[in-house]
C-alpha cells in the first residue's frame, strides 16, 4: 500500500515538474491573473503563457479571464520590469468569456492557437506594428470578430498551411484593414475567411503579396487596387475569390504567380499599369470568365500583344496616351538647336542631338549628363535642356571617316560608316567649300595640283548620303532639310572636314574644325 502511494507522489510529482509553464504570475488591473515566462533575462523581455505547458489556459483550476483583456506592455516582478513581447503557444485557448483583447503595443510574436476558440471576442482585433510572427490557427474560431486591423509593418510569417490559417473559421469577419507602413502581407495572411465582404483597400507602402494571401475569401467584392510598389503576388494569392470584380495591377509589377486569380468567376476587368508584362503563367487567370477585359497601356499593346502567356489574354483594351513627348530645348535659343525631339512609342529609340551655333559650345544637359548624341529608349514623358557656353571653339562631334569591309551570305560588301568624337576646335571659314541657297548645291573648289580623291557628305547621326570621286565639284542639297551636315574631302596633299549648317530659311553656314 504504501509503495503504490509513493509511487502515485511521484508521478504527481512528475507531472506537476513538466506542468508548469511559467515563471512568475501578476495580478493586472482588472483583476485577471497572467502566467509570464522570462525569454530573454538580458533584455528582460517576457511571454505570456497558459498556467500548463498542454493548455488551454483555464486547466489546473484557475479562473479564466473575462470580458476585456487589456495586455500589459509591461509588468513587474520582484521589482525588475520586464517588457511583454510575445503571446505564447495556447496561451488563451478557449478562453470563452473575453469579449475584446487588447495586445500590447510591441509585442513581436503571436503563438499558435493563442486565442484559439474565444467564440466571445466581439471585438477589433489589432495586430501591431511589430507583429513578426503569429502561429498557426492563433485566433481560429474566434466567430464573433467583426474586423482585424492589420498593422504589422513586415511580418513574415502567419499560419502555414491551408487548415491551420490564422483565421480559419471567423464566420463574422466582414473587414480586414490593412495599414499605411505595411510592406508585406504574408502566405495564408487571411486565406479561406470567406466571410469578408468589404472591398479590400491596401496601403501605398505595399511591396508582396504572398501564397495564399486571400486565398477562397469567395464573397470578398469590388476592386482590388494593387499599389505601384508591389512587384509579386504570390501563387494563388487570390485564388476563388468569386465575387471580386475589377484588378488594377500598378507600375511595379514583375511577377503574378501561378493560380493568382484562377476561378476568379465575377472577374470583369483586370487593369495592368506596368509597361512592360509582369511574368504570368499558363494558370494565373485559369477559369476567369471569357468576358473578362484586360486592359493595358496604350503604349504598350504591341508588347503584350506578342508577350508569351499575355497574348492569348487579347483582345487588349488600351487606357492611356499612345505615345510619349520627348521635348529638347537650348537654355539660350542664340546658342543653336537640339534635333531628335518628338512622338515615341515605349521602348523606341531616341537620339537627341545638340547642334551649336558659331561662338557657342555645348556643355552639358541640365541634368549633369554629357553625352552628345544623348541616346536613350522611350518610357515616359520626358524634358531636356542643353546648356551652352559662349565660346571662341566650336564644340562638335568630328566626322572619322572608315570603311568596313563585311561579308553577307558569301558577298563581299562594303560598308561606309563614320564615328563621332567629341572635339573642340578654332572657328575658321572655308574657302575651298561653299553652299550656295538658291540653287541649294554644295560646291567645292581645288588648283589643279591638288587632285580631289574622294568627296563624302554626313547628317548628324553619322550616316553617309553621299560618297563620290568629287570630279563633278558639287552636288544637290535640295532634298535635304535644315540641319547640321559634315562634309569630309580629301584631295592628294590633305583632309579637309567641315560642318554645314542649313537654317530654317534655307541659309547655309559654312565652318571647318
Amino acid at each position: 500500500m504504501l509503495k503504490r502511494i509513493a509511487i502515485v507522489l511521484l508521478l504527481m510529482g512528475a507531472f506537476g515538474f513538466r506542468a508548469s509553464a511559467y515563471d512568475f504570475a501578476v495580478a493586472i488591473s482588472n483583476g485577471d491573473t497572467l502566467f509570464f515566462e522570462v525569454i530573454d533575462e538580458a533584455a528582460h523581455h517576457v511571454m505570456v503563457v497558459p498556467p500548463v505547458k498542454s493548455g488551454p489556459y483555464y486547466y489546473h483550476l484557475h479562473q479564466q479571464p473575462s470580458g476585456t483583456l487589456v495586455i500589459p506592455d509591461e509588468v513587474t516582478h520582484n521589482g525588475q520590469r520586464y517588457q511583454v513581447t510575445a503571446i505564447g503557444d495556447r496561451a488563451f485557448s478557449g478562453c470563452t468569456k473575453i469579449q475584446l483583447v487588447v495586445l500590447p503595443e510591441h509585442v513581436r510574436e503571436i503563438g499558435s492557437y493563442a486565442f484559439y476558440g474565444c467564440t466571445a471576442i466581439r471585438g477589433r482585433v489589432s495586430i501591431g506594428v511589430d507583429v513578426k510572427r503569429i502561429g498557426a490557427s492563433a485566433f481560429y474560431g474566434c466567430s464573433l470578430i467583426p474586423e482585424v486591423n492589420f498593422r504589422a509593418k513586415n511580418c513574415e510569417y502567419m499560419g502555414g498551411s491551408m487548415g491551420m490559417t490564422v483565421f480559419g473559421n471567423c464566420r463574422n469577419l466582414r473587414r480586414v484593414l490593412i495599414d499605411e507602413g505595411v510592406v508585406r502581407i504574408p502566405d495564408f495572411a487571411f486565406c479561406g475567411v470567406n466571410s469578408i465582404t468589404d472591398s479590400l483597400s491596401l496601403p501605398a507602402s505595399l511591396q508582396s503579396i504572398g501564397n495564399y494571401a486571400f486565398a477562397y475569401c469567395s464573397n470578398l467584392s469590388g476592386n482590388v487596387t494593387i499599389p505601384d510598389r508591389v512587384d509579386s503576388i504570390g501563387e494563388c494569392a487570390f485564388l476563388q475569390c468569386h465575387k471580386l470584380e475589377s484588378v488594377t495591377i500598378g507600375t511595379s509589377m514583375k511577377y503574378i504567380g501561378a493560380r493568382s486569380f484562377d476561378h476568379c468567376v465575377g472577374l470583369k476587368q483586370f487593369r495592368v499599369a506596368t509597361l512592360f508584362p509582369p511574368e504570368v503563367t499558363a494558370t494565373t487567370f485559369a477559369a476567369v470568365p471569357k468576358t473578362t477585359r484586360f486592359v493595358v497601356p496604350c503604349v504598350s499593346k504591341l508588347i503584350y500583344d506578342n508577350a508569351t502567356t499575355w497574348k492569348r489574354l487579347g483582345p487588349f483594351e488600351v487606357y492611356g496616351v499612345c505615345s510619349f513627348t520627348v521635348s529638347a530645348n537650348m537654355d539660350n535659343p542664340k546658342a543653336g538647336q537640339v534635333l531628335g525631339a518628338g512622338e515615341y512609342g515605349y521602348g523606341d529609340s531616341v537620339k537627341l542631338m545638340v547642334v551649336c551655333n558659331a561662338g557657342y559650345g555645348f556643355d552639358g544637359w541640365s541634368d549633369g549628363n554629357k553625352e552628345n548624341p544623348r541616346c536613350f529608349s522611350a518610357d515616359d514623358n520626358a524634358n531636356f535642356t542643353a546648356v551652352t557656353r559662349p565660346s571662341g571653339t566650336l564644340v562638335i562631334r568630328d566626322t572619322i571617316y572608315r570603311v568596313d569591309t563585311v561579308y553577307a551570305e558569301g558577298y563581299k560588301v562594303v560598308r561606309d560608316t563614320v564615328d563621332l568624337i567629341e572635339v573642340s576646335a578654332p572657328i575658321n571659314g572655308v574657302k575651298e567649300v561653299t553652299f550656295e541657297t538658291q540653287s541649294k548645291r554644295l560646291k567645292w573648289s581645288f588648283p589643279r595640283t591638288e587632285k580631289v580623291i574622294a568627296v563624302s557628305l554626313y547628317n548628324q547621326a553619322g550616316e553617309c548620303l553621299h560618297t563620290s570621286d568629287g570630279r563633278k565639284g558639287s552636288i544637290s542639297m535640295k532634298r535635304l532639310s535644315s540641319g547640321t551636315y559634315f562634309i569630309r574631302i580629301e584631295t592628294l596633299r590633305r583632309i579637309i572636314r567641315c560642318r554645314l549648317f542649313i537654317r530654317s530659311d534655307g541659309a547655309g553656314e559654312m565652318l571647318r574644325y
